[in-house]
This record gives C-alpha cells, structure tokens and sequence, in this order.
C-alpha cells in the first residue's frame, strides 16, 4: 500500500527518490528512479530532520513542518510524518519546490495511514 503512494512521487518532474524512513534512520519503503544510495539517504535524513526540530525546539520556533535542503544539483525535501517516521524526497534542479511540496501536503495523510 506505501510502494504506490512513493511511486506517485516520480511522476512529478525532477524527482528520483521519495523515501520513508523510521527515526532510527532505517529505510521503511522507497521508490527510487535513477542511481540514489537510499541508505546513506535514510541515516542522514533522520540526523538532520531531528537535529532541525531540536533547534527549533530550543529557539521556541515550534514543530518542524517541512525542511528543504537547497543543493547545487537539487533539493532535498524533508518531513516528519509520525513520531516515528519520515519522509525524503530527491529531486534534481529540473524540479519545480512548490510542486512537490503541494503534492507532499496533498499525499501526507494518506501515506501516513499507510505506514
């Protein structure tokens, strides 16, 4: 029931991975198009997006919604689904944000009743 709803994701120009990960930093389900070490992906996804929502905690900023990492050759996005889950979406610099974020709000509920 995940696998489908990830697969949505590469539907949308640019993006080549849609990732859940658990806050262990293990990867839950993926769907990848392309070459993404989706491993390496989950650990560093699951640092980062708990490392955001501790500073945001402690500046007094509260929860984290989404995270966006800009890179030279695309953005990674980053959200928190559950306590114990997340979601990675890769992308390339084709890719339009607003589009994926927009799909990622619209998507969110459903695949979190997925998990």
């Amino acid at each position: 029931m995940l696998k489908p709803l990830l697969d949505e994701f590469l539907r949308v120009e640019g993006v080549s991975a849609a990732v859940v990960v658990g806050r262990d930093g293990f990867v839950i389900e993926s769907a990848v198009s392309g070459k993404v070490d989706i491993e390496a992906l989950g650990a560093m996804a699951s640092t980062g997006l708990g490392t955001s929502e501790a500073m945001g905690n402690t500046l007094g900023k509260g929860e984290l919604s989404q995270m966006l990492v800009e890179l030279e050759k695309g953005p990674i996005i980053l959200a928190p689904l559950s306590a114990d889950e997340l979601i990675a979406l890769v992308a390339d610099t084709t890719a339009n944000i607003g589009r994926i974020r927009y799909e990622l709000k619209k998507n969110k509920e459903r695949i979190v009743a997925a998990l």
